[in-house]
């Protein structure tokens, strides 16, 4: 009996460690499908409760309704919790707040780091946004890294998920080999074609040659 108590004590105590658990997650389930409803009040004492709690999903949203509403340095505290737990939405919106110095002093390669972190987890948003800066040469990214290794694996994997601009990118490369790749026209040509039936444009051409 004593060894059945014990068990049922161990369960319980268990339980209750879940459920404590699973109120922020709760919490923000809740307030996220407030702040999709526009019930900003809501979904921000719902969010405030779940991140205060150490959740990090539900600190990476309220910093970002804090960020909308510019309530910068809030904002940035929140974030940065969520970045330190490996947030990819965190560490997004922090670079994002460094990049545009925003409640914090502009800092393009303190920004770079915090994306390409969110980017390595497979943040869609970062990784166009990485891709874009090497393109651009955004972000301290100088000319020698604009052409780098770096630069092509970004553009690569932006392009891969659909991103136009990327893909035009990538498709110039395969043209004149940038980025140390090999000229590969058919690479080229089949990346326009994707380009041009994201945009909604026919291949006429494509057509008449279907045709013959």
């Amino acid at each position: 009996m004593a060894m059945m108590a014990i068990r049922v004590l161990a369960l319980f105590l268990a339980w209750q460690v879940g459920v404590a658990w699973a109120a922020p997650e709760d919490d923000f389930r809740a307030g996220s499908r407030a702040f999709r409803t526009g019930d900003v009040v809501q979904a921000m004492a719902l969010l405030k409760k779940s991140a205060d709690a150490g959740h990090a999903p539900s600190q990476s949203l309220l910093a970002y309704i804090l960020d909308k509403a510019e309530f910068n340095d809030e904002a940035i505290a929140y974030y940065r919790k969520a970045a330190a737990q490996g947030d990819a939405e965190g560490e997004f919106g922090l670079g994002s707040m460094y990049a545009a110095g925003e409640g914090i002093k502009r800092d393009p390669a303190e920004a770079r780091k915090w994306i390409t972190r969110a980017a390595e987890r497979g943040h869609a948003t970062a990784i166009n946004a990485l891709a874009q800066a090497y393109m651009r040469g955004e972000l301290g990214v100088d000319e020698a890294q604009r052409n780098g290794a770096d630069a092509l694996r970004w553009v690569r994997r932006a392009a891969d998920s659909g991103h136009l601009p990327a893909m035009e990118n990538l498709a110039v490369a395969y043209r004149t080999g940038a980025y140390g790749i090999a000229v590969d026209l058919k690479q080229a040509e089949a990346l326009d074609a994707k380009v041009r039936a994201a945009k909604g444009v026919v291949d006429k051409g494509a057509k008449k040659r279907g045709k013959k």
